[in-house]
């Protein structure tokens, strides 16, 4: 397990083709043994507790595992963590082995399974790319039998407003939350979508916010869907400004003081993970957020 005492940020995109970066993707199956199948890029190595990492992973011809035509069939039983995904291109048909239950996933898709869950992955040619998060904790946590599956799009009834104890600052609102899942495998886990706009609570008039942020309930990786956002580490004061491009800007950090303003949709990943996402109709911003701890 690797973890990181540096408070910092990772900024990452979906469109991160770095010449050395892309590697073959090979792990150890307990039940089905060594595999390989398509590419991964990691953006973010480590967590600041726990095992927690995220990337790309990306099929097609000519990638290792594929079919000449890029499709792939991917036999996974996770078992090394916890996974969210979100689906950027292409589409796959899942099944889980023990109940025979079968998920369709495309552009725009999330979808976050429990460590151990045996799953059959066909992925349709010509290609897939995914933005993935994965955690593991040494601490047990509530063991799981099927996929939470949502969308980017998804704007469902019962957003609530975003409530958190800031140690420093006390209670704090801002922005509203939808829980996709709210349990882990091992430790805790959140994910889901958060959104900012025009109405919504903690926001300004126009619907950008300013909140100091210490992430006080884990770790957490985003992927900003909407809008755009500057944090600044308050410990170096360096700042990293998002602005959504076709959703391609996944924005990873530990734990650490940060200023969001402007309206922002993300997704946060980690040993304590959350998520958020929503269509919205008011000037917004919106993220996927995983947390974990």
């Amino acid at each position: 397990m690797t973890t990181l005492d540096a408070r910092q940020i990772h900024v990452g995109s979906r469109n991160l083709n770095p010449s050395e970066g892309w590697v073959p993707f090979e792990w150890v199956e307990p039940v089905h043994g060594p595999q390989v199948k398509g590419e991964v890029l990691v953006i973010r190595p480590a967590g600041t507790s726990g095992d927690l990492k995220a990337g790309l992973w990306r099929t097609g011809p000519g990638i290792a595992g594929c079919a000449q035509d890029g499709s792939c069939h991917v036999k996974y039983s996770a078992p090394d963590a916890d996974e969210t995904v979100v689906i950027l291109e292409g589409s796959a048909e899942l099944t889980v082995t023990s109940t025979g239950k079968r998920y369709h996933l495309e552009a725009g898709s999330i979808m976050s399974h429990p460590k151990g869950l045996d799953i059959t992955w066909e992925i349709s040619s010509p290609f897939l790319k995914k933005f993935w998060v994965l955690w593991d904790s040494p601490h047990p946590g509530t063991p799981g039998t099927d996929l939470h599956v949502s969308h980017i799009s998804a704007d469902p009834e019962n957003w609530t407003p975003y409530e958190w104890v800031e140690p420093a600052h006390g209670p704090q609102v801002c922005g509203e939350l939808f829980t996709i899942r709210e349990t882990g495998a091992t430790g805790t886990l959140l994910c889901g979508l958060w959104r900012t706009g025009v109405g919504i609570a903690g926001c300004e008039a126009d619907g950008s916010s300013t909140v100091g942020y210490t992430a006080p309930l884990g770790d957490e990786t985003m992927l900003l869907l909407e809008g755009r956002a500057h944090l600044v580490n308050e410990g170096n004061r360096r700042g990293v400004r998002l602005r959504r491009r076709r959703r391609d800007l996944p924005a990873i950090r530990t734990p650490g003081p940060l200023d969001l303003a402007g309206p922002v949709r993300e997704e946060v990943l980690g040993d304590h993970q959350r998520s958020t996402t929503g269509g919205l109709s008011r000037p917004r911003t919106g993220n996927l957020l995983v947390s974990g701890r």
